[in-house]
């Protein structure tokens, strides 16, 4: 696949993210300002090695930092094509605390397996950057049959299987600075249950990235993004959000071992 039809994704991701949020913001929905700091790291192993790991996770504030939205974890193993390309597994957890007013009345855990393929193209001696990342979770969502309930206890964990479709752009305008954008869309693949959506939620994101060494290795990612839910599963009774959320990300390529 080319750049062209790359862009083509961007596109109609972003003209679809457009048109749902008039959409829903023609229905009753709630909207909160959030932010999330965290990091990203994709370490392998050693210089051109064929292994390595990833390490992600996110501390997500409401109303900035003056309340807690939750926590997110993930660790995996990643396997380097020749092409530059990247397969990945492993498991994510995600603690979610109630922050709005369609938010579950109580905290809930969400464990997830996962697994992915980013597809990269990289052109003008790695000043762009094209990615595509397909991937899987299998979901378990910790639920209780009483909403006002305070014991510790979950009567059930409800299974849901969701593909996440990231198409993300990113251009080194000078040395050390880069802008960047992407578009990610969750559709859940098993049956929706209730009033849920098979579209879950979709993330509009656009940022910039200062480099803090040479190589690139290193950088801090500073943005904005636009995250709608349809119906999540986290919502009390399959209500809409919009979350104007800012991100604060450290992330890295940084082997373990140079050549």
């Amino acid at each position: 696949m080319n750049c062209i039809h790359i862009s083509k994704n961007l596109f109609v991701l972003i003209v679809l993210t457009l048109f749902c949020s008039v959409k829903t913001n023609a229905q009753k929905m709630e909207q909160n300002v959030a932010a999330w700091v965290g990091y990203e790291m994709y370490l392998p192993f050693k210089e051109d090695g064929r292994w390595g790991l990833l390490l992600e996770g996110y501390s997500k504030g409401n109303q900035f930092v003056s309340e807690l939205q939750g926590s997110f974890y993930r660790v995996g193993a990643n396997y380097y094509l020749k092409n530059g390309n990247r397969l990945g597994a492993g498991v994510a957890y995600q603690w979610d605390l109630p922050y709005d007013e369609v938010s579950l009345l109580y905290n809930n855990p969400d464990y997830r397996i996962y697994e992915q393929f980013i597809w990269r193209i990289v052109r003008k001696e790695g000043n762009e950057v094209w990615s595509q990342r397909f991937r899987m979770e299998q979901r378990r969502l910790g639920r209780k049959d009483d909403p006002n309930s305070t014991s510790d206890h979950f009567d059930y964990y409800k299974f849901e299987n969701t593909f996440r479709y990231q198409v993300r752009y990113q251009l080194w305008f000078k040395q050390r600075w880069a802008a960047v954008i992407y578009d990610e869309v969750h559709i859940r693949t098993n049956a929706a249950s209730g009033n849920e959506n098979y579209l879950d939620q979709n993330r509009l994101y656009l940022g910039t990235a200062y480099s803090l060494d040479k190589r690139r290795e290193i950088r801090m990612e500073l943005g904005y993004m636009n995250q709608i839910f349809f119906k999540s599963p986290d919502t009390e009774s399959g209500l809409s959000r919009m979350n104007h959320t800012i991100r604060i990300t450290l992330t890295t390529d940084l082997p373990f071992k140079r050549k």
